[in-house]
C-alpha cells in the first residue's frame, strides 16, 4: 500500500524526529524551563489553529469517510486543547489570543502547511499528511509528557495523553482512500510535512 512505501521512504527523516535529543534532555531532567513553556505556547498557537484547518478539510469532504475521518481528527485536537488549558494554567501561562504570544516561526511553520493543505490540497491528501504525520508526532509527545511528569514534577499532562492512542484503523482508511491519488504528490506532501515536525522540535529545544 502506499502508506506503507512513502513511510519507508521517510524513514531517515522520522528517524531525526523520534530520536531527537529534546527527549534526552527531558528524560535526563536538564530541560531548562524556557523550553517547556515554548513547547506549551507554540503548542497554544498551532492546536488552535490546526482545528480551524480540519474543519476547513471536513467542509470540504466529498464523501462519508472522508467526513468522518476528519471528524475524528477535529475531536482529538479539540481535546488536546481544552487539556492544554490545563497545562497552561498549572505553568501560570495566559489563556489568550494565539496570535498575540511570542511564537517562534520555525516551530509554527508546520500549522501554516496545514492551512495550505485545508485550501489548495484534495482532502485525502490532507488526510494522508495527517496519518504520516501523527504516528511520529504520538511517539515523541506522549515520551515527552511522561518525562516531564516524572522529572519536572508536572500534574497537568493531559495533553500528552490524547496522543496515546492508536491510529491503525484512521490509517488503514486513508491508506485505501490514497491508493487512486498521484503517488508524487503524496510522497512531496509527506515529505513537507515530517520537515515542519522536525523543525518543531529543533525550534523548541534551542529556546
Amino acid at each position: 500500500m502506499i502508506l506503507h512505501s512513502i513511510r519507508k521512504e521517510l524513514e531517515p527523516l522520522n528517524q531525526q524526529i523520534i530520536n531527537h535529543q529534546i527527549l534526552r534532555g527531558a528524560e535526563e531532567g536538564r530541560l531548562k524551563r524556557t523550553v517547556i513553556e515554548a513547547f506549551v505556547v507554540n503548542q497554544w498557537y498551532i492546536v488552535n489553529h490546526d482545528l480551524r484547518s480540519i474543519s476547513i478539510g471536513l467542509s470540504r469532504s466529498s464523501n462519508m469517510v472522508e467526513l468522518d475521518l476528519f471528524k475524528a481528527l477535529l475531536d482529538g485536537d479539540y481535546s488536546a486543547l481544552k487539556e492544554l488549558i490545563k497545562l497552561m494554567g498549572e505553568l501560570g501561562i495566559e489563556v489568550k489570543d494565539p496570535v498575540t504570544f511570542r511564537v517562534l516561526p520555525q516551530a509554527v511553520s508546520y500549522t501554516h502547511y496545514l492551512a495550505w493543505l485545508a485550501n489548495y490540497s484534495r482532502p485525502v491528501e490532507f488526510l494522508f499528511a495527517m496519518v504520516i504525520n501523527l504516528p511520529v508526532w504520538s511517539y515523541v509527545v506522549t515520551k515527552f509528557g511522561d518525562s516531564l511528569k516524572e522529572n519536572y514534577g508536572i500534574k497537568e499532562t493531559g495533553f500528552f495523553d490524547v496522543f496515546k492512542v492508536s491510529y491503525t484503523e484512521i490509517e488503514n482508511k486513508v491508506d485505501e482512500l490514497a491508493e487512486r491519488e498521484e503517488p508524487d504528490r503524496l510522497r512531496a506532501i509527506s515529505y513537507i510535512i515530517q520537515d515542519y515536525e522536525r523543525r518543531f522540535w529543533d525550534a523548541i529545544y534551542q529556546e
